[in-house]
């Protein structure tokens, strides 16, 4: 009856996004986390109900594209380096696909697992820059996904206090624990279906409402940093390293963005921030210390003790593992994705690529990662133009860094763990929907100020009026 009333809900979902797939887009945010709970109470499990929301996102996708010709085809010639990396990375997945079909038997499934993968957040991209082109959108896609996992995430506490509700936990024949110093960890799930999945909705919680503190309204920023607090909580409780640091990445990405782009404003609303954050900081601490067991705080303190040395053993190690296993040319699209175990029988492969960049190596060779390489320069140089043409006066310019920096924060996760991403592309396209968002304010500074060459216009000597990334000035 749960899956039948999930799917009924998936369903109206994709009729509202024949019809208007900017609301549509809040159906997937909670559609997102409303499979996982459905896919546990289900007695059999089934895969589909974890990939169904990706049907979703297919159908905004081309619903987006059919009514928006013009501004794909603006964005297309104003961002031309970003279609020259798609077009690179297209090149570099077709040797892994032609291994994949010819290799394995019933190789196109998961053949289609992995171009998916790749290339499904390149669709965040597009709605992503879709959506910026009207501010207002902006923060109330923010708020809407902070609330919606805002409140699933109490299922962590509950889960930690034993409370016994439906759906806790991760998946059946799972059981999830870290040994560290002697100490066993409990790793929280809540109602997601693994501890990775939690944390990393518990680590966009916390950057997401760090971001709508530094740009709302400052009456509205105590609210927004205690559910960052609350976030951090949930994180801890996760065990995974990877997703404690993704906050900390953001923190440093940001700071350095702002300094290379001299933003003065950054300097003026970080301070009452911080110091809001470091007070609230020292009380989360208090409080951890008294009502969390100390072993969630001790791994957690491993993340500044061994992090670097366990980042070189998982990619340093696993590429060259990896290489020597699978060979210039690699083994196939697919192969190291999560999910394809489904698929096909993957036994005698080697062993498993846990980080993101050892299984590029293995799934498109020597050859792809060179295209990916460029693909990936060429990714950076449009970001950098966008970011360099918004006048840093302006208030999108801080929101456009928020955004960026959490995209890296993302990126460095995906290096050491690309799981969350290449088994659920869902998570992929939230993510590049911040990257879209940050070329879509580049093209906004362009239509507002007309000209690039005016790097010190400020929002104040605008017309009264004009839009914002967050509202209207």
């Amino acid at each position: 009856m749960i899956p039948i009333a999930y799917l009924g809900c998936l369903g109206i979902a994709c009729l509202v996004a024949l019809t208007d797939w900017r609301r549509a887009i809040y159906w997937a945010i909670a559609l997102d986390f409303l499979r996982d709970p459905v896919r546990k109470l289900t007695p059999d499990e089934p895969v589909l109900i974890t990939v169904s929301v990706l049907g979703l996102w297919a159908i905004i996708t081309a619903a987006a594209w059919s009514q928006s010709h013009q501004e794909i085809s603006r964005a297309m010639r104003e961002h031309s380096k970003i279609m020259y990396a798609f077009r690179l990375l297209l090149i570099a997945i077709i040797p892994g696909c032609v291994l994949s079909l010819v290799m394995y038997p019933g190789g196109y499934k998961m053949m289609i697992l992995g171009v998916v993968s790749y290339l499904a957040p390149f669709a965040g991209i597009v709605l992503g820059y879709l959506i910026s082109l009207r501010p207002k959108e902006l923060g109330k896609i923010f708020q809407f996904y902070c609330i919606v996992n805002g409140i699933a995430l109490v299922s962590v506490i509950g889960e930690y206090c034993q409370l016994g509700w439906p759906g806790f936990g991760g998946m059946r024949g799972m059981h999830w624990i870290r040994y560290s110093d002697g100490e066993i960890v409990q790793l929280i799930a809540g109602w997601y279906r693994s501890p990775d999945i939690m944390g990393l909705h518990a680590a966009q919680v916390v950057m997401f409402s760090l971001t709508l503190a530094l740009h709302q309204q400052k009456h509205k920023s105590p609210f927004w940093i205690l559910l960052a607090i609350f976030g951090c909580l949930c994180l801890l409780l996760s065990g995974r390293r990877k997703m404690l640091g993704m906050p900390l990445v953001y923190a440093a990405s940001l700071v350095l963005l702002c300094y290379w782009r001299k933003i003065l404003r950054f300097q003026r609303v970080i301070v009452p921030v911080a110091m809001m954050a470091m007070l609230l900081g020292g009380i989360f601490l208090v409080a951890t210390d008294r009502y969390v067991s100390s072993e969630y705080t001790n791994f957690a303190g491993t993340l500044f003790t061994r992090g670097a040395a366990r980042y070189q053993e998982l990619v340093g190690g696993s590429v060259q593992q990896t290489v020597a296993q699978s060979g210039v040319i690699g083994t196939g699209i697919g192969t190291a994705t999560q999910g394809a175990y489904h698929l096909v029988n993957q036994k005698g492969m080697g062993s498993w690529q846990e980080d993101g960049v050892s299984r590029v190596f293995r799934e498109l060779g020597i050859f792809g990662v060179v295209f990916v390489v460029v693909a990936g320069v060429y990714l950076l140089r449009g970001v950098s133009d966008a970011v360099t043409v918004v006048p840093r006066n302006w208030h999108g310019a801080m929101s456009q860094l928020s955004f960026v920096a959490i995209v890296i924060a993302n990126l460095a996760s995906f290096t050491v763990s690309h799981q969350q991403f290449s088994g659920d592309p869902a998570s992929g396209i939230i993510v590049l929907l911040l990257l879209g968002m940050s070329l879509g304010i580049g093209t906004l500074a362009r239509l507002t100020f007309r000209s690039p060459r005016r790097p010190q216009v400020s929002i104040r000597h605008s017309k009264p009026g004009m839009a914002t990334p967050w509202g209207v000035a």
